[in-house]
């Protein structure tokens, strides 16, 4: 059994940071966090069923909905305010979902935005060296994301689609080959993993997403 709660998060500004907190009654040494896209948030299918996946394996899993789109602010700053609004806000994401037990074992997903937020928590919090990563959609053509992929180099799933606008088979092999991960490519997937018009081989993307995940959280 598990229980849903709510974290105290503070994030940028001393701004609560809006999440779900999925924990196991049990007790685990797991841990999973999930960061969702600008509007793609947890509860659209990659993300709802990543994490129910995650915890059906035995693992807490924190969801952070930051949902910035609707947050006119946020969508009128410039970017480096943005940038600095988001890494205040994971990071005390993060820290937060890590001090809730004593775990051993850490995966972070992220959809889009989110592996921007993934790769800065990956290279900046020591606790996550042996994380294990799974990039959604991963915004390949954004430079200093694959230089943080490069540099942390720590253990990879990249999932992604042949008509996201981000996907660059050359792009990809560069971070797989850096970090000795794995690719899943969804051939006709555009950014949300879906194929246009055709809903039963969306679907079926969505179960060899899930079923990849599976097979790399648990080797």
């Amino acid at each position: 059994m598990n229980s849903f709660t709510t974290l105290n998060i503070n994030g940028y500004g001393n701004e609560p940071v809006a999440n779900v907190f999925i924990k196991q009654d049990s007790g685990t040494e797991r841990l999973a966090v999930l960061f969702p896209g600008m509007r793609y948030t947890v509860d659209m299918p990659l993300l709802y069923y990543t994490s129910r996946l995650l915890v059906s394996t035995g693992a807490d899993a924190l969801l952070v909905d930051y949902r910035y789109h609707e947050d006119p602010t946020f969508m009128a700053d410039v970017e480096q305010e943005r940038a600095r609004r988001m890494t205040s806000d994971v990071t005390a994401a993060c820290r937060v979902a890590l001090s809730q037990r004593s775990y051993r074992d850490v995966t972070i997903v992220g959809k889009s935005l989110g592996t921007l937020a993934m790769a800065h928590l990956l290279s900046t919090e020591t606790k996550l060296s042996t994380a294990r990563a799974v990039w959604l959609t991963p915004l390949l053509r954004n430079e200093n994301l694959r230089a943080q992929i490069k540099t942390w180099r720590g253990k990879s799933l990249f999932v992604i689609g042949t008509a996201d606008p981000d996907y660059d088979e050359k792009l990809l092999g560069e971070v797989e080959t850096a970090t000795r991960g794995k690719s899943l490519v969804i051939e006709g997937g555009d950014h949300s993993l879906e194929i246009e018009g055709d809903f039963f081989a969306s679907l079926q993307a969505l179960e060899k997403v899930l079923r990849a995940v599976r097979r790399f959280d648990t080797e």
